[in-house]
C-alpha cells in the first residue's frame, strides 16, 4: 500500500482479525487467552500497556510482589491505560490476569518457571506454569499487537561475555520485535557499555528520557552517554508511531532516570554482590535473581524499595507514553476514515482510475472503465462531496455502558471489594441506532454530545472504526461523558447502578440549531428519550415546515413520555416502546386528554395480555402518533395503525399486524434487538424502499436476530450481505 495510507495499526490489525475473527477453538489451540479488559482494549484500539510477570515469582519476596504488581497495575489504570500483565498457567498464555491469577504467581513464586523465549514451547506443551521474562514479554507483546511494555531494568551483556558469549535474550529479542520497553536503563551488574554497542548492533533505538545520561537502574548515570535524548512521553510516543510507519521490526528502548537520590550504601551492596557471584560461580539466568536478592540483604531492604519506586515510576511513564501514541493512531484513524469516507462519496473508484497506469484499467468494472477524468479531484470536491445530504439525522446519547460481574465462586458482598470481571459495551439508544445504520453502509448524521475526557475517547474510536462521522458530536469541556455503570450480584441482577447522564440535558435548541439545515434536508429524523424536552419543541418546529418523518425511540420509562410534555406528539410518524413505556405513555396521554379513556375501558388496571397492548396503542394513535410499533420481547412486535378510509366504521378503524420475534435458541444478551430492529428497519424503509410490514419482518427481525447472538448490543456481522 502507498506510504501515505500505511497505519501503526496495520500490522497489529493483521493479527488481532486472525484473533478475534477466530472461534474460540481456534483461539484455545493459540493457547492464549485474553482478559476481558485487555480483549475489549485491543478490539476497540484503546491504549494498552504489557508488563512482564517474572517480577512477580521472581523478583521480590511476598506480599510485596503482590502488592506491587497491584499497584503498578493500578498506575497504569489510572492514566487511563489497559495493563496487560503476561503470564503462562498451566500451558495456558495469559494476556492480562485477573487480581486471583496475580495472587496465585505471587504465592507459587519461584516454582513457576521463568520463562524467556527459549522457554514458552515447552513451558505450553508441558502445561507448566510460568513468569515471563522481558525477553519472552517482549514477543508475547508483538505478537498480539501491544506496543507498548514497561518493566523495571533491561538485561544486558554480562561482564566477561568476551569469554562466556553471556548476552541476555532481551537484547536480541528487541531486534526482532517492533515494541518499545520502557524500563529503568540496565542494571549497573552488567556491562553497560557493551551492552549498548549490542543494541546498536541490533538496530534498536535507544533514548534516555530527560537526560543526557544513560541511567544504571539503581542510578541516575552509569558513566555512559546516552545515544540520544527525548524529554516528553508526546515526543517518545512519535518516534513509536514512525518506528511502526517505517516496519522496521525493531524495538525501541526507553532510559527512564529513577526519582530516587544515588545511594553509596547501594553501590557498594552492588560491587560487593557482584564479587560475591563470581566467587559461586552464578551464571546465566540466575545471576539477576540472585545478586538482586544478595543486594536487598546487604542493604536491609533499601534496594527493594527503590526497586519499586522506580518500576511504579516507569509504569507512570509508560502510561503516558501509551496516551500519546494511542492519541497519534486516533488522530491517523480519523484522517483516514474522512479520507475514506469523502473518496466513497465521490465516486472512489472513479477517482482510483486517475491514477491506474492504462493497463490496469481493464480491471474496474465497466462502469468505469467507460468513464474518463481530464484532471485529478481536487481537495475543494472531495470536501464538497463529502458535505453530503445525509437521509436519516438521528439526534440522542452516547452512552458508555460498563458491567461488573463477581466470580460466582467468591459471591458478591457489600461494602468491600469483590474479585470479578467488568466489561464496557458502547451504549445510548440513539448511537445504537446510528451503529445499525453505518454497519448497513447507509451512514446517519448523528448529533449528540459527550464530555472531554477517556470515555469520550472510547467512543469516538469506535465511531472512527465505522466510518461514522462524528461531526455532529459535540465536546463538553465542563460536562462527563454518559456513564451507565452496573454492579450485577452472583446470580447475575443488577445489585446497584449508578447513571452518569446529566449531559443530556445540554443537547438543546442552541446545540441543534447548527444542524438545523441537514435536519430540514433528511428524509427522516430519529430522536430517543434522552433529548430535552425543549429539543423536541424546537425539532418539531424544524420538522413541521418540509413534512419530515420522526421516528421517536422512548429509552426508558421515565423518558417515554418527553413528547407528551412537550405537545410534539403530532410530529412522531412512527414510535416504537416496549410494553412498559407503552403503559406509561398511554397513562400521560389519558391524564392531558382524559376523553381517550374510553379506549381502556374493557381491560382491568393490572391486565398485561395481547388485547390491553392494543386498547394503549389505541390512545397513542388517537393522540396523533401514526404508527406505533410495541416490541414485545419474546413475543414480538405489534404494529398498529390508523385507517385514513373515512367510511371505515370507529371500531375497524384501528389495525394491528403481530410479527413474530426471531427463532434464536442460544441468547447470548437481549441488549440492543429493539434497537438493531429500529435502525434496521429504518434502513430498509428508506435506503431499500420497503414498506412497513416488509421493514419489520424481514429486515428489522434479522438484524435483531443477529443482536440476540452477540454480547455487544449491535452485532458486528451487520452489513447488507446479512440479507443474502
Amino acid at each position: 500500500m502507498p506510504e501515505d495510507d500505511y497505519s501503526d495499526d496495520d500490522d497489529k490489525r493483521l493479527f488481532q482479525r486472525d484473533i478475534y475473527s477466530s472461534t474460540e477453538l481456534e483461539i484455545q489451540q493459540l493457547n492464549i487467552k485474553f482478559s476481558d479488559a485487555v480483549r475489549h482494549a485491543l478490539k476497540n484500539n484503546m491504549p494498552v500497556v504489557s508488563l512482564e510477570s517474572t517480577i512477580i515469582s521472581h523478583g521480590m519476596p511476598y506480599p510485596q510482589n503482590y502488592k506491587t504488581a497491584k499497584a503498578v497495575e493500578d498506575i497504569v489504570r489510572e492514566n487511563g491505560v489497559v495493563p496487560a500483565t503476561i503470564a503462562v498457567i498451566n500451558g495456558t498464555i495469559h494476556i492480562g490476569l485477573s487480581d486471583d491469577e496475580i495472587h496465585y504467581l505471587s504465592k507459587v513464586g519461584k516454582v513457576a518457571v521463568k520463562t524467556s523465549r527459549r522457554d514458552l514451547a515447552l513451558v505450553t506443551a508441558q502445561k507448566l506454569t510460568g513468569s515471563t521474562t522481558v525477553s519472552a514479554t517482549i514477543f508475547l507483546s508483538n505478537l498480539v499487537g501491544i506496543k507498548i511494555f514497561v518493566t523495571g531494568g533491561l538485561g544486558g551483556v554480562h561482564r566477561g561475555a568476551e569469554t562466556s558469549m553471556d548476552i541476555s535474550a532481551d537484547l536480541t529479542e528487541l531486534g526482532k520485535n517492533g515494541v518499545m520497553v520502557v524500563s529503568a536503563g540496565v542494571k549497573s551488574i552488567l556491562d553497560i557499555g557493551k551492552t549498548l554497542e549490542y543494541l546498536e548492533t541490533q538496530g534498536v533505538t535507544v533514548i534516555s528520557l530527560g537526560t543526557n545520561e544513560f541511567p544504571a537502574f539503581f542510578t541516575k548515570a552509569s558513566g555512559f552517554k546516552s545515544p540520544n535524548r527525548l524529554d516528553t512521553p508526546a515526543d517518545m510516543a512519535g518516534v513509536l508511531y514512525s518506528n511502526q510507519k517505517l516496519r522496521l521490526n525493531s524495538g525501541i528502548v526507553v532510559a527512564v532516570p529513577n526519582n530516587n537520590e544515588d545511594s553509596p550504601e547501594i553501590n557498594r551492596a552492588i560491587q560487593d554482590s557482584i564479587e560475591q557471584a563470581e566467587k559461586e560461580k552464578i551464571v546465566g539466568k540466575d545471576i539477576t535473581p540472585y545478586l538482586l536478592a544478595k543486594v536487598n540483604e546487604k542493604t536491609k531492604g533499601k534496594s527493594l524499595e527503590f526497586n519499586i519506586m522506580l518500576i511504579k515510576n516507569n509504569a507512570r511513564i509508560g502510561s503516558l507514553i501509551a496516551v500519546e501514541y494511542n492519541k497519534i493512531c486516533k488522530q491517523k484513524r480519523a484522517e483516514r476514515a474522512s479520507a475514506a469516507s469523502a473518496a466513497q462519496e465521490s465516486n472512489s473508484l472513479v477517482v482510483l482510475q486517475h491514477y491506474l497506469p492504462l493497463s490496469l484499467h481493464k480491471y474496474l468494472p465497466p462502469y468505469f472503465q467507460a468513464k474518463r477524468i481530464v484532471s485529478p479531484p481536487t481537495p475543494s470536491s472531495l470536501a464538497s462531496a463529502s458535505e453530503h445530504r445525509h437521509k436519516v439525522v438521528v439526534l440522542g446519547g452516547a452512552v458508555l455502558d460498563m458491567i461488573s460481574h463477581p466470580y460466582k465462586d467468591t459471591g458478591f458482598k457489600l461494602k468491600t471489594s469483590n474479585p470479578g470481571l467488568l466489561s464496557t459495551k458502547m451504549g445510548g439508544v440513539g448511537r445504537n441506532i446510528a451503529e445499525v445504520l453505518a454497519r448497513m453502509k447507509f451512514h446517519p448524521l448523528f448529533i449528540s454530545l459527550v464530555g472531554q475526557d477517556i470515555h469520550s475517547n472510547i467512543l469516538l474510536d469506535h465511531f472512527h472504526s465505522l466510518f461514522l462521522s462524528t461531526r455532529g458530536i459535540k465536546s463538553s469541556p465542563t460536562l462527563k461523558t454518559a456513564i451507565y455503570n452496573a454492579i450485577m450480584d452472583s446470580r447475575g441482577d443488577l445489585a446497584v447502578a449508578i447513571a452518569q447522564m446529566d449531559i443530556f440535558d445540554a443537547i438543546n435548541p442552541s446545540l441543534i440549531k447548527e444542524f438545523a439545515q441537514e435536519i430540514q434536508e433528511a428524509k427522516i429524523v430519529v430522536l430517543d428519550g434522552n433529548l430535552p424536552v425543549e429539543s423536541f419543541q424546537y425539532i418539531a418546529q424544524l420538522v413541521a415546515e418540509k413534512n419530515i418523518q420522526v421516528w421517536f425511540e422512548p429509552t426508558s420509562v421515565y423518558k417515554s413520555t418527553k413528547p407528551i410534555a412537550a405537545s410534539t406528539l403530532s410530529m412522531i410518524t412512527y414510535t416504537s416502546p416496549n410494553k412498559d413505556e407503552l403503559w406509561e405513555m398511554s397513562a400521560m396521554i389519558v391524564k392531558q386528554n382524559p376523553k381517550l379513556a374510553v379506549y381502556l375501558d374493557n381491560i382491568g388496571a393490572n391486565e398485561k395480555g395481547l388485547e390491553a397492548v392494543k386498547a394503549h396503542t389505541k390512545v397513542l394513535l388517537a393522540s396523533g402518533i401514526q404508527n406505533v410499533l410495541t416490541k414485545l420481547g419474546p413475543e414480538g412486535v405489534l404494529l398498529g395503525y390508523q385507517q385514513n378510509n373515512i367510511a371505515v366504521a370507529e371500531q375497524d378503524k384501528f389495525v394491528f399486524e403481530s410479527f413474530p420475534a426471531p427463532p434464536v435458541d442460544n441468547i447470548v444478551d437481549v441488549t440492543g434487538a429493539g434497537d438493531s430492529l429500529v435502525g434496521c428497519a429504518i434502513y430498509a424503509l428508506q435506503h431499500l424502499g420497503t414498506d412497513l410490514q416488509t421493514a419489520i419482518s424481514k429486515y428489522g427481525s434479522k438484524c435483531a436476530e443477529a443482536s440476540l447472538l452477540s454480547s455487544d448490543p449491535i452485532s458486528n456481522k451487520l452489513s447488507p450481505h446479512i440479507f443474502e
